[in-house]
């Protein structure tokens, strides 16, 4: 149900050296955010940061010094990038990522949100499990790319993954990727895209009843053209994705799908979507959707609402969801106890600070405080457990990316 397409961006730069050293940047105005209150932690609103979250074993004295020379990200131990979270139906928390300097998949398990083990899911080079979703016969399915091609994995305990290579459609010259997956009444459905990794991308959809066992959707010319799946969703009448028009360097507008089985997909290009990117997409709490993103520029966080994924309305521009003089925007959501919770960054010299919104109905939102467990964090994904809610994101960049965990409401 959620893409991390821009994360996998994100980190090959930082790999290739970012140089500065700027301090924190400052919270933004307290004027955008939750008074605070007397008594009790709010959920989506008050944080606090899971106290043990296992590293892998890499840094400088474990790579050849050029590597580390060149790559600063490994001058601290322990980096990689913790990128999605899900709540196992077996109890629990699963979270997904991968390790340089080889950029190998991993995974996290959890009993409690609190305490996190670290396990291989394989010893391939350049692989990037980025989604997952946790299906009602307790499997866990996390999909990603390796090299040039898609890639499935399948676990039941989180600790002990099987990889499973997916079909394409096209030429295997040309990269494919998945970028999200979303657990259905009949089976999985995952979403993507082909192209080159800095140009033109055609949207992708897959199939699978059991997570291991994938089909491609058939091609669409006209639905899928110059477009990338960020997420999936389910709703009554099947499901709803979102996702980007454009290249991968310059999105131009969001656009959503609808499909009543995973295979036959509709394209929605709705006026409110021009300019926007969206990246995640959650029922809402008194029915329909919302979806959630930012301007393509990222000087805005943009939410949008559909009463059934076929019209759309974008949110009213408001002082929570922008950040004078620096970037901002959204990068999950989730539905929580009435409330959409929306996890994102604002950043503005150089390291962001990790941030979040709550919001009733999709179209007004309230800005979390900032605290000291924020600064210099990132928040990637959202899902419901532990306290209330548990986000996973990293700690440091664009110079180191910690995997850490946060928690909400602190405890």
């Amino acid at each position: 149900m959620k893409a991390r397409a821009l994360i996998l961006a994100m980190m090959v730069v930082a790999s290739s050296g970012c140089a500065g050293t700027a301090p924190p940047t400052r919270g933004p105005s307290t004027a955008a955010t939750i008074a605070k209150p007397s008594g009790d932690p709010i959920l989506g609103i008050d944080w606090g940061r899971a106290p043990a979250v296992e590293r892998p074993m890499n840094n400088a004295e474990s790579v050849p010094p050029d590597y580390s020379g060149t790559h600063p990200i490994l001058r601290i131990a322990g980096q990689a990038m913790m990128v999605d979270v899900v709540g196992a139906s077996s109890g629990g928390f699963m979270a997904v990522g991968y390790t340089p300097p080889d950029w190998q998949p991993v995974a996290w398990t959890s009993p409690d949100g609190a305490s996190w083990s670290i396990h291989p899911m394989g010893t391939t080079a350049f692989t990037f499990p980025v989604a997952l979703a946790a299906g009602a016969d307790r499997t866990v399915v996390a999909v990603g790319r390796s090299g040039k091609s898609p890639v499935a994995w399948t676990t039941a305990d989180g600790s002990t993954w099987s990889v499973h290579s997916v079909p394409i459609l096209g030429d295997s010259d040309i990269a494919e990727r998945m970028t999200t997956v979303a657990a259905g009444p009949d089976g999985y459905v995952a979403g993507g895209s082909v192209g080159p990794e800095l140009f033109d991308r055609h949207a992708r959809f897959w199939t699978s009843v059991d997570g291991a066992d994938w089909q491609p959707v058939a091609d669409d010319p006209v639905a899928f053209a110059n477009a990338e799946v960020r997420a999936i969703t389910t709703v009554d009448h099947g499901f709803v994705a979102v996702g980007v028009v454009g290249t991968a360097q310059h999105p131009t507008a969001a656009v959503a799908w609808t499909s009543a089985d995973g295979v036959k997909w509709t394209r929605v290009d709705d006026p409110s979507f021009a300019g926007g990117v969206a990246v995640s997409v959650v029922a809402a709490p008194s029915g329909g959707l919302v979806a959630v993103g930012s301007d393509v520029a990222r000087r805005e966080a943009v939410a949008w609402t559909s009463p059934d994924g076929r019209r759309w309305t974008r949110a009213p521009a408001e002082a929570s969801r922008k950040y004078s003089g620096g970037y901002v925007w959204m990068t999950d959501a989730v539905t929580i106890n009435g409330e959409v919770i929306a996890v994102g960054v604002f950043q503005g010299l150089q390291r962001g600070t990790a941030t979040s919104w709550v919001s009733h109905d999709g179209s007004h939102w309230d800005r979390a405080r900032t605290a000291p467990v924020q600064e210099q964090g990132e928040f990637y994904a959202i899902t419901p457990g532990g306290p209330g809610a548990v986000v996973v994101g990293s700690f440091g960049a664009p110079d180191s990316y910690v995997p850490t965990v946060w928690l909400t409401p602190a405890r």
